[in-house]
């Protein structure tokens, strides 16, 4: 591994506050009370667990939420949705530094295609608060599944994978589910809903998925290893146009990815070429005990003595230079301390566009005395040039 020669610098930075909620079926009622925010919400859904994120048209985003209040147990009240936004970036020209919210897709399944019974019934749909899209639906909850990264194509369609199973998920623009579950044979995680022998930890399935800049691959990231597989993450290739897993099996990766020593997991996987691509790379602690959240440059063809992707460090988010204060705290070095940063996009040769998931109303990054739970914080960075 390499590092890159100078800091990366602040360049941009939006807020969505906390305690930000769209009308919908009362949610957080299977949670308890944390950074003085007292569950449940009432005829209401916290707007938060940005999960990944990609670049839309005219200066919006659209983002991915993730299951909820992150376990099966305590998500079945959560709608699993797909937000556009569109922050204006403080800079160091002006901006306000907020974020709005535009269009919401709720994820549903009215054909039935997911292999178990959904938590919400046809009747909750029918009769519950905030059905924007009809009868007979089957919205879909964060107890059904765990989106974790997602892509768009060029027919409008999305692809999403997901860490229950873990499998990849094909939704139309709408957000109507339009096929089963896509699995990898012998790939089950232990909140597999279909009861398989586990191999795979929980929460450690699709973090993170690429997609070729032709269009024509998905590349999904495990966020941990597979049993008796060592350091490895696995990443492996999906053909869009056949819809199947070019991979023989779970143990036939595409490629391996080490993490370093203090990581625990990946946040995203983006590509900016044919073969190289970006990997947001993190350790579990936030605040003052988060030790790393990197940024780090991978090229398929760049392989190390073992076999792993060979990887250059890009951007240590917990040291961010910030020459005008974008934050106004007052200061001139940034630092991004999230545990879980899972939205990772390519915008130029020197410009990166990075959001984290908040965990709402549980993350406590930027106060650690229990009373305010962490915002959802957009940010640019400029980092030195990725291509020519």
């Amino acid at each position: 591994m390499t590092a890159a020669s100078q800091t990366a610098t602040l360049t941009g930075f939006a807020v969505l506050p906390a305690d930000t909620f769209r009308p919908g079926p009362t949610s957080g009622q299977f949670i308890q009370t944390a950074n003085e925010r007292h569950p449940p919400f009432m005829d209401q859904q916290p707007v938060q667990g940005f999960s990944a994120l990609i670049k839309g048209e005219n200066g919006t985003y659209i983002v991915l939420s993730d299951n909820g209040f992150g376990a099966r147990d305590n998500s079945s009240d959560y709608l699993l949705s797909i937000y556009h936004i569109q922050p204006d970036f403080r800079t160091a020209n002006g901006g306000t530094g907020g974020i709005r919210i535009g269009d919401i897709i709720h994820l549903r399944d009215p054909e039935f295609f997911l292999p178990y019974p959904a938590a919400r019934t046809l009747e909750q749909d029918k009769t519950g608060t905030g059905n924007q899209t009809g009868p007979d639906t089957r919205l879909l909850t964060g107890a059904d599944l765990d989106p974790e990264s997602f892509r768009r194509v060029p027919d409008g369609s999305y692809w999403i994978g997901e860490e229950f199973i873990p499998s990849l998920l094909h939704f139309s623009g709408d957000g109507v589910m339009l096929a089963s579950p896509y699995q990898l044979a012998g790939l089950n995680a232990v909140d597999n809903p279909t009861g398989e022998a586990a191999n795979l930890p929980r929460s450690r399935g699709f973090e993170g998925m690429a997609i070729s800049p032709d269009g024509k691959w998905l590349y999904p990231m495990l966020e941990g290893a597979l049993e008796d597989e060592g350091p490895a993450l696995n990443i492996y290739t999906f053909d869009i146009e056949e819809k199947l897993f070019v991979n023989i099996n779970a143990g036939t990766p595409s490629y391996r990815y080490r993490l370093c020593e203090d990581a625990s997991a990946i946040g995203d996987f983006t590509m900016f070429s044919k073969t190289a691509g970006l990997i947001l790379e993190r350790d579990s602690g936030q605040g003052d005990k988060a030790l790393l959240k990197h940024v780090y440059r991978v090229d398929f063809e760049q392989l190390d003595e073992d076999g792993y992707l060979r990887k250059t460090l890009v951007a240590d988010l917990l040291n961010i230079q910030d020459p005008h204060d974008l934050n106004q705290d007052g200061n001139q070095l940034f630092s991004f301390p999230f545990q879980t940063i899972e939205g990772l996009v390519v915008l130029g040769p020197t410009t990166l566009g990075i959001v984290n998931d908040n965990n709402y109303p549980f993350g406590h990054a930027r106060d650690d005395s229990g009373a305010q739970p962490d915002n959802s914080e957009f940010i640019l960075i400029q980092v030195d040039p990725l291509w020519d």
